[in-house]
């Protein structure tokens, strides 16, 4: 099999590649469109290339006012959820992620939330080592609760949706690169029953599409809250301080590899009594975060 290449796993093909010697390496889908290039070295290897002058780029979305309809509190149901906000951002400093290569978002529309993450899969991944996205908002495995538009009823996101521009025929320059996302779903958002023929209720539909994308180089970490006392205590949710101090102890310290870094997140949130987060990857490689002292 000189100059073919099989599938990277059992899903699906990433892309078809083309060997450094000329040949074609296109996987079982076939097609002659070049979506990347690697060589025999950087395909079989088992991690992740590093040596890109940029650690990556990160996405941070921030929702906390809902319809009053659909919240406990009439309206800003995450109050002081942007402590999550400034922690997440001083540790991807931390990691080397300059501030132009951080974007922040909240209280996205659904339209909204959909059209940052295209703008950010158009962009030159060329340099960068992998894209992180941050969520934190409600939801269920699978969906984020995003507010309504102009006083219309809140929205559920599919996650499918918001990876799907980042698949490796679309985002060709991250195509071979991690796609990394971190959601945290506060679970106790009340919806009215559609029974009671609420204007602002949403559907309670079974929805069959609550998947990621299947294709490599995806993973995800999905974690659902419930207590939120601790905003007003001037702390950072469980979750996000569970990766942050997984990040400082087990990467800035140790290079510990992302796969095991969730793990080490979950171990801390059992510590806690909280809801084990749900871990979904697609990776194949090992994938280790290599700070880089940030541009000033």
């Amino acid at each position: 099999m000189d100059g073919k290449l099989t599938n990277m796993n059992s899903l699906e093909s990433l892309t078809h590649y083309k060997m450094s010697d000329g040949t074609d390496g296109s996987g079982p889908t076939g097609g002659s469109e070049q979506r990347s290039q690697l060589t025999r070295e950087e395909f079989e290897r088992q991690t992740y290339p590093e040596n890109f002058q940029f650690v990556g780029r990160a996405l941070i979305v921030n929702n906390h006012i809902f319809k009053g309809e659909q919240t406990n509190n009439k309206g800003e149901f995450r109050k002081g959820s942007e402590i999550d906000v400034q922690k997440i951002e001083a540790l991807l400093s931390k990691l080397g992620f300059t501030k132009e290569n951080i974007k922040k978002g909240e209280n996205l529309t659904k339209d909204e939330l959909k059209e940052e993450i295209k703008k950010a899969a158009k962009k030159d991944y060329s340099d960068f080592g992998c894209f992180l996205c941050v969520i934190m908002s409600f939801g269920e495995p699978g969906i984020i609760i995003c507010p309504g538009k102009d006083g219309q009823p809140d929205e559920r996101c599919e996650l499918k949706d918001i990876q799907a521009p980042f698949t490796g025929d679309k985002c060709k320059s991250l195509a071979t690169k991690p796609k990394i996302y971190f959601i945290m779903g506060n679970d106790n958002y009340v919806k009215k029953d559609v029974s009671e023929g609420g204007a602002g209720s949403l559907p309670l539909v079974k929805l069959e599409t609550k998947k990621i994308p299947r294709e490599c180089n995806f993973v995800t970490q999905y974690s659902s809250e419930t207590d939120q006392g601790f905003w007003s205590r001037g702390e950072a949710s469980p979750y996000i301080a569970a990766v942050i101090e997984a990040f400082e102890t087990h990467v800035l310290k140790e290079n510990m590899d992302i796969l095991k870094l969730l793990t080490r997140i979950n171990g801390i949130m059992a510590k806690e009594d909280s809801l084990i987060p749900l871990v979904t990857s697609l990776l194949t490689k090992r994938f280790h975060f290599r700070p880089k002292v940030p541009v000033s």
